[in-house]
């Protein structure tokens, strides 16, 4: 099965919107906190879209597009990718140890 590029952008970005509502409905705050290139809290904005985008991308390279081209997978994938966010994300990724300066 072949869908159009403009479909699969379409299922993008029903993804990446999806995703960051799903984060939000979960409280996840929607940005990190300040200062924010040395945060390492969770929140609507990164990860979760980024692994949304991601696992939908392996989906779609694997030609499965499942019914509606693709549109009720992406919903299910980003459903599937905030709940991972909310509750599984620290396990696989930890936090880094903080250095100290002593």
């Amino acid at each position: 099965m072949v869908i159009s590029e403009s479909h699969i952008l379409l299922n993008y970005l029903i993804a990446i919107i999806l995703s960051i509502v799903v984060a939000v409905v979960l409280k996840l705050p929607l940005v990190p906190e300040k200062p924010i290139r040395f945060s390492w809290t969770k929140s609507a904005l990164f990860p979760t879209p980024i692994i949304t985008i991601g696992i939908l991308g392996f989906v779609y390279s694997l030609g499965f597009f499942w019914i509606y081209d693709g549109i009720i997978l992406a919903v299910i994938i980003c459903i599937i990718s905030g709940l991972f966010v909310k509750y599984l994300f620290d396990y696989l990724f930890p936090k880094p140890l903080m250095w100290s300066d002593e």
